[in-house]
């Protein structure tokens, strides 16, 4: 009798764990990020007493990124971008906690983002796995910079937020 009392008291113990566990928090999805993706936008640069006042930047592309495993943690990443009329050469790009203009962490270190090889007619692309992984409740953002180092926010060429899409999954 008491065996059965303490075994129907394990279940619902054990039955309002998972109903808690499995309770969203903020009233947000479940579901498991499928992938993130985002449009990159110019940015204005800013005003100085050497520069006229603020310029937009031209600039357009598009990111994408896919959980490929959590342990290690591990996304695949497709970025293509065209930047107009260039000379080519290579520009820096990264991913960060944050949305745009914010000045969060990178989600590896800024040597784990190999430089973008721009063409001449302006476009460049990169199409790679790497080691990090994105929070599904965090949010984040990517950017491509007018040099070949990520230095601060006042070299960034352009940004994008990255959204999550959620898997039919739950």
């Amino acid at each position: 009798m008491v065996a059965t009392r303490l075994g129907v008291l394990l279940c619902l113990v054990g039955a309002t764990a998972c109903a808690s566990a499995g309770a969203g928090s903020g009233g947000g999805s479940s579901a498991p990020v499928a992938r993130w993706s985002g449009s990159f936008r110019p940015t204005t640069m800013a005003s100085t007493a050497v520069l006229a006042p603020a310029t937009p930047n031209k600039g357009s592309g598009a990111i994408v990124v896919t959980p490929v495993s959590t342990s290690p943690a591990r996304a695949k990443v497709e970025l293509s971008v065209n930047m107009g009329s260039t000379e080519g050469g290579q520009h820096a790009w990264a991913i960060f906690t944050g949305p745009c203009n914010s000045a969060g962490p990178m989600v590896a270190g800024q040597n784990e983002f190999p430089p973008l090889e721009i063409s001449s007619s302006g476009d460049g692309r990169f199409q790679g796995e790497m080691s990090f992984g994105l929070e599904p409740a965090g949010s984040y953002h990517a950017n491509v910079y007018w040099s070949s180092r990520a230095h601060d926010l006042n070299d960034v060429m352009m940004c994008a937020n990255l959204s999550p899409e959620r898997s039919g999954r739950r």
